[in-house]
């Protein structure tokens, strides 16, 4: 390594604060990197750890840029070198394994804090919302929206232990905005039963954060090879359904607790919703009128001298 670069880089180290990640520090530097240490921030960001767990040189061919320019982008996130840079992700994807009982007895030997828990707790995931909605790649957004507003092509929603209610939430509005979709089935069982009915015409939206599930994946790739186009809800990191998905829209869900938060990716799924009823235009008017008329229909007391069933 050059010795500027020795020089730069232990100048700048700083360690990570309790509950802060590289992926804070690197969407915090950004607009302070020249442009060819913005490549290697962007292809950091857009690959979030995977770019950062190879070597430098694939990282750098990866970013476009050098070496070097990847070696003063790490200084100035605060590292002592390329080393420590990789060390931290290590540790964030092995922290991203443990169970909630691991993250729990880690959190009970850390010394108590006497501030405010609910600010702090709103704190972490107003910046999640923050960090979510920036990153999100605004083609990728939009063209997700276009497909779930197609209505002549049938939609399937699914998510895992915590995300199936997600799943349901956006299944029940986009029937609502759209038609044409069947809704979570709990069953894992009961999936192969959706599968054998797959084809083109279709789009899989998956909602699948950590712990990922690989019957997810499976159903993922599954669905892929039947022709159908899959659209992934996930955390920042790589799940079994990633490879196998046409668009992947990522969100914050870290806190300093026990549990991850879904909150942010809860205001993805509506900001789709939102979306698509915007696409729909005046067809969302006269749909939402004429189902307004059939639950009056259905409401209204039966005509007198008729008995109700």
């Amino acid at each position: 390594m050059p010795r500027l670069a020795r020089a730069v880089t232990r100048s700048a180290a700083r360690p990570l604060r309790q509950g802060e990640t590289v992926l804070d520090r690197v969407q915090a530097a950004m607009t302070d990197l020249t442009p060819r240490e913005a490549l290697a921030g962007g292809h950091l960001l857009a690959t979030y750890p995977m770019a950062g767990l190879g070597s430098i040189g694939a990282f750098a061919r990866g970013a476009g840029t050098s070496p070097q320019s990847v070696l003063r982008f790490v200084a100035k996130l605060g590292f002592a070198g390329y080393g420590a840079f990789q060390a931290a992700l290590k540790h964030e994807v092995a922290a991203g394994l443990q169970s909630p009982l691991e993250r729990l007895t880690a959190a009970s030997t850390r010394r108590p804090r006497q501030d405010d828990f609910l600010a702090r707790f709103a704190a972490r995931v107003a910046q999640n919302m923050a960090t979510t909605f920036a990153q999100v790649p605004r083609a990728d957004f939009e063209r997700a929206a276009r497909l779930l507003a197609e209505p002549r092509r049938r939609l399937q929603v699914l998510g895992g232990r915590f995300t199936q209610t997600l799943a349901h939430y956006l299944a029940l509005h986009l029937d609502i905005v759209r038609g044409n979709v069947l809704r979570p089935d709990a069953q894992a069982d009961a999936w192969a039963d959706r599968l054998a009915d797959l084809g083109r015409n279709d789009v899989v939206v998956l909602f699948d954060i950590r712990r990922h599930s690989t019957t997810i994946g499976r159903f993922a790739e599954a669905a892929t090879a039947r022709g159908a186009d899959v659209i992934l809800l996930t955390d920042q990191r790589e799940t079994p359904s990633t490879p196998h998905a046409r668009i992947v829209l990522t969100a914050e869900v870290r806190t300093e607790g026990t549990w991850d938060s879904t909150a942010a990716l809860f205001a993805l799924a509506e900001a789709l919703i939102a979306r698509v009823s915007a696409l729909a235009g005046p067809k969302l008017e006269k749909r939402l009128a004429a189902i307004e008329d059939l639950r009056d229909r259905l409401r209204a007391p039966a005509p007198p001298g008729r008995a109700e069933d």
